[in-house]
């Protein structure tokens, strides 16, 4: 009798621990954010590498709840020309307002939990601090597992005018107000 309620107990304790949220980190050089931007005299996008955060959620139970933040330095896009990317670093006043910053509050999957291999398509919503104006933005995306790290992307499309942002000119043309964002994140176990 004493072995099965052992057994038992060592099954709930092992269940419990496997239905708990943990603590994820974005995984630093493996993960980016992304722009794409519109301007009449051709097109162009930013990436950044220097991202970091930490998500907390169940894998195994993405109806729990994700917390946490990620960061960018907004310094650090690139954009393939330094005089834009001069530019870029004006109009988001880097200098005074460091990051970029989106907070989790809410994460509806298509699946309950995470598969490894199969992607999960999600609707995260959240605030996003862009140039220390904070608006509610929702992106859609997908997650998967993959040998115990999680691989989420995403994207939605922001109104710089929306963040107080007026768009820049160079030669009596203006970038247009709409941008499309972008994130490809990999996570690793933070705990």
């Amino acid at each position: 009798m004493l072995p099965g309620i052992l057994l038992l107990l060592l099954l709930c304790v092992a269940a419990s621990a496997a239905g708990e949220p943990r603590s994820y980190a974005v995984i630093a050089g493996k993960s980016r954010v992304t722009f794409e931007a519109s301007y009449p005299l051709g097109d162009f996008s930013g990436i950044t590498e220097e991202v970091a955060g930490l998500l907390r959620l169940d894998p195994t139970n993405v109806a729990l709840g994700v917390a946490g933040s990620v960061r960018v330095d907004a310094a650090k896009f690139r954009t393939g020309n330094d005089r834009r990317d001069s530019d870029l670093r004006r109009t988001l006043e880097t200098d005074r307002y460091g990051d970029i910053r989106f907070s989790t509050e809410e994460v509806k999957s298509s699946f309950p939990s995470l598969a490894e291999g199969a992607d999960v398509t999600l609707r995260i919503s959240g605030t996003l601090r862009v140039r220390g104006v904070e608006r509610v933005t929702t992106w859609t995306g997908r997650a998967r597992l993959e040998g115990g790290r999680i691989w989420v992307r995403g994207e939605t499309d922001l109104r710089l005018t929306d963040f107080g942002i007026t768009p820049p000119k160079k030669f009596f043309l203006a970038v247009g107000d709409a941008v499309r964002a972008g994130f490809d994140l990999r996570l690793a176990p933070a705990d």
